[in-house]
């Protein structure tokens, strides 16, 4: 069975691009049950979650699903729940608990194959230490699978938009994972390139926030439906600051380069570089721009550290057992822009 076949899309690469949801949503900018008097993070200010206060406690939640992605169902949960957690993580928080939820097509898909999702969305929270509590399931023509998880922080939030001037941008996973779940969808991905995606995809992200807090990190956001260069841009919208990136730093998926060459990449993708081409500045092949403006699911954290901090790689993978790269910097000269060379 090849779960991705009844998909529309693949991943996050069906996700609605920044504009279109903007549109909608400034209808309710105004909304009274978008305030509270202890609401701390919401909707006037978009970031990776909420987070409200309850007595005295900090409390995050966020939500996330999606079509398959994947065809082997097992690994489509993996996937799913890591992908889930990510929003926790990103804020600089531990998830706590959490809600499955299932859309299946209940004639065409045996629930054996659902149980199969299941066990890998279980396992992966097992791993993060969020408990399942419960969820909630409707008949649909096509499967979508993810999780709302409940979170809390100890300290403040981390916030996405809390850049400074000369703050060095690092990312922690490589990008291409869109482009490689379409491959996947038209079966002319490789054995490799799907076995590395899957393991990129499925790892948590929480060493990457133990190293963003312990290495006081101005800002973080995890890369995923918008690309790299659409939560760049929401890291830098309001700050009249903007970003250079050195794109021969940026990771990429080994085989991405020659998927694009044959003209593998998602409609989500295309979407995002639209959305935000009038914020880019760049000279540099186009494909450069495909790739970091591609969809990511489960992608890595992108982490603006303080100019005096000096990192390791090697350090940093003894240290944490992840991979960081540093792609680029915060600056002052392109108001909002991105400038990419």
């Amino acid at each position: 069975m090849r779960l991705t076949q009844y998909s529309h899309g693949s991943g996050w690469a069906c996700k609605l691009a920044p504009s279109e949801l903007a549109q909608v949503l400034k209808q309710f900018e105004q909304h009274k049950a978008l305030k509270s008097e202890n609401l701390i993070v919401g909707l006037d200010n978009p970031d990776d979650g909420g987070v409200i206060n309850v007595g005295d406690t900090k409390i995050i939640q966020t939500v996330d699903f999606f079509t398959p992605i994947l065809d082997n169902p097992y690994d489509w949960g993996r996937v799913a729940a890591a992908n889930s957690l990510s929003d926790i993580y990103a804020m600089g928080g531990e998830p706590l608990s959490s809600l499955q939820l299932v859309c299946w097509p209940r004639d065409e898909i045996s629930f054996d194959v659902l149980a199969e999702v299941i066990n890998g969305g279980l396992d992966i929270m097992a791993e993060a230490g969020c408990t399942v509590i419960g969820g909630h399931s409707i008949d649909d023509k096509e499967p979508k699978y993810g999780f709302s998880v409940t979170g809390v922080i100890k300290d403040n939030p981390i916030l996405n938009n809390n850049i400074l001037d000369k703050d060095k941008l690092f990312i922690t996973k490589p990008l291409g994972i869109g482009i490689i779940a379409t491959a996947i969808k038209k079966e002319v991905a490789s054995d490799d390139e799907i076995l590395e995606a899957t393991n990129i995809m499925a790892s948590l992200n929480k060493k990457a926030m133990e190293f963003g807090k312990d290495y006081k990190a101005n800002a973080i956001t995890d890369v995923t439906g918008f690309g790299l260069l659409g939560h760049l841009s929401e890291m830098l919208k309001g700050s009249k600051l903007s970003a250079t990136i050195y794109s021969e730093k940026v990771p990429v998926i080994n085989g991405v380069e020659e998927l694009l060459e044959k003209d593998i990449f998602p409609s989500g993708s295309k979407r995002n570089l639209e959305s935000i081409r009038d914020k880019l500045i760049f000279d540099i092949d186009n494909k450069k721009i495909q790739i970091f403006s591609d969809a990511q699911t489960s992608g890595g954290l992108l982490i603006s550290l303080p100019n005096n901090v000096n990192i390791e790689s090697k350090e940093v993978k003894e240290k944490y057992g992840i991979d960081v790269w540093e792609i680029g910097e915060i600056t002052t000269q392109y108001n909002e822009k991105i400038n990419i060379i």
